[in-house]
């Protein structure tokens, strides 16, 4: 199909103290809240980022400032890829899942969401892993998720953020999906070389799109 389409894009932070800070200041920006109309929804939204918020903090404090812990850097490598796809692509600005759903921390579906140009909605994971590329794991982490379909069950959650023909489109069939890892100094050509042939992104090249973000941590 000659609509499907596959992305790279390469991330590469600055200091990691710094980096970690910005992410905490970007999530702590609950700007997106006052987008909506009724006083409840934006109260509700408020109470759920507020917790997630303080979780966040919690784990980003007590991260090393030279190599994060898993937690932290999970997040680092879902905010950076998140801020590369609205940047670089032009896609919808969704705010990070784990701010306004209802688990505190933990999100049980996708780590984050984006809407494309031509309005398929983007569902995205995060992995980190300290002592190797983690695009296998995030790649099989995905496939799983489409299994369970997750994706689906993240629309309830979506409808305040994406059009509503986005959404009544993934049940159609149509969506993409959005793998960020932490990468090492693996060049990129080895890498892309190494995605292509991956079992797992073949069976995920049959969606509308598909994004790798590779973030330098």
């Amino acid at each position: 199909d000659k609509h499907n389409r596959a992305y790279f894009l390469r991330v590469q932070p600055d200091d990691l103290k710094d980096t970690l800070s910005q992410i905490f200041y970007v999530l702590s920006n609950l700007s997106w809240i006052s987008n909506f109309d009724e006083d409840y929804i934006r109260e509700s939204f408020q109470e759920r980022a507020k917790a997630t918020l303080a979780d966040i903090y919690a784990k980003i404090t007590t991260s090393s400032t030279d190599e994060g812990s898993s937690d932290a850097g999970e997040y680092v490598v879902s905010e950076l890829a998140r801020e590369a796809i609205v940047d670089k692509l032009g896609y919808l600005d969704i705010p990070l899942a784990e701010l306004y759903n209802k688990k505190k921390s933990g999100n049980p579906g996708f780590d984050f969401h984006s809407q494309s140009l031509d309005e398929v909605i983007i569902f995205g994971e995060a992995k980190y892993l300290d002592d190797r590329n983690a695009y296998g794991s995030g790649l099989k982490q995905v496939v799983r998720f489409i299994s369970d379909k997750k994706d689906i069950k993240d629309l309830a959650d979506l409808r305040d953020f994406c059009s509503q023909n986005a959404l009544s489109s993934v049940s159609k069939g149509m969506k993409g999906f959005a793998v960020a890892f932490s990468a090492k100094s693996t060049p990129s050509d080895t890498l892309v070389s190494n995605i292509i042939k991956n079992k797992d992104f073949i069976s995920l090249l049959q969606h509308q799109e598909i994004i790798i973000v590779a973030v330098n941590i």
